[in-house]
């Protein structure tokens, strides 16, 4: 195994808090040791007290897949400053928030596997989701050996039986995840071309899929394409929103808030960075 020298800006960094926050699925902790399939190859990372220690991937990708890039000063800066101009004053709430989860990073992942994954996520939580994805792996995986499988492409997914998915746990979403996988096998440039769109042209794209509303594009647009303005609104954001930040919500009304009005508040609160804003808040959560 390779050892990547975390750089000092790069310093404050939590594996654990990364990989078990609620981003991704399918990866599993064996004593100190996580284990995944990334690109189609067995990966295996510690954090020791020298850095990242790895296999099965190249530092660069690992850099990538990790995050590790991100200027974490530059983004908690520009959050701070936009609460800031927003409230005309700290928030003190956010402020603790980020000091219990400040060493996360967001995940650079595949985009198929991650709409997936949150296709899967629909009202459950992070241990169901993970035993569901694992299930699909190893029943519609490749192998790729020592017991891991890559993921199922598209017209794998496409060829399964409702029956088949709904004995990996996925209940009601067993035709979801049928159709959304007919459609990506049949439309290769689908994903892609994602990437090319702005934010909002993007998730409106991809509420088109079977089992896809505005939480999992977002989870989507934040997860696989770097989309970093994207929210997703979950029970436990909506609960700390209307708790929290209800009363200095600029677009006051009466009744429930919207998804779409609660995103637009974190947009304008947190800044272009309000999905980390988002995440800091999140990984707070007791799973």
């Amino acid at each position: 195994m390779n050892t990547h020298i975390l750089p000092l800006s790069q310093d404050l960094f939590d594996l654990d808090l990364t990989l078990s926050c609620g981003q991704i699925f399918g990866w599993k902790k064996t004593g100190d040791m996580w284990s995944g399939v990334h690109k189609g190859s067995i990966v295996s990372l510690i954090q020791n007290d020298e850095g990242i220690v790895y296999s099965g991937i190249s530092e660069s990708a690992l850099f990538r897949f990790l995050g590790l890039h991100d200027d974490m000063k530059k983004i908690h800066s520009s959050i701070e400053e936009h609460i800031s101009a927003y409230r005309n004053g700290p928030d003190n709430f956010f402020s603790t928030q980020y000091e219990l989860s400040k060493r996360l990073r967001i995940l650079r992942q595949d985009p198929w596997e991650c709409l997936v994954s949150f296709i899967c996520s629909a009202n459950s939580n992070v241990r169901t989701i993970g035993k569901r994805i694992n299930l699909i792996l190893d029943r519609h995986g490749t192998s790729c050996g020592k017991g891991k499988c890559k993921f199922p492409d598209p017209c794998v997914l496409a060829s399964c039986s409702e029956q088949e998915l709904r004995d990996c746990l996925a209940g009601y979403r067993a035709p979801y995840l049928i159709k959304t996988a007919k459609y990506i096998s049949t439309h290769p440039d689908f994903l892609p071309s994602i990437a090319e769109m702005s934010y909002l042209d993007a998730k409106r794209a991809l509420m088109v899929l079977s089992g896809v509303g505005p939480k999992v594009a977002d989870c989507v647009l934040l997860f696989a394409f770097e989309r970093l303005e994207a929210v997703p609104i979950d029970i436990r954001i909506r609960s700390i929103i209307e708790h929290q930040y209800a009363p200095i919500i600029k677009f006051q009304k009466t009744g429930r808030y919207s998804y779409d009005d609660l995103s637009l508040f974190c947009q304008e609160y947190f800044g272009p960075y309000a999905g980390y804003a988002q995440q800091f808040l999140f990984a707070t959560r007791d799973f």
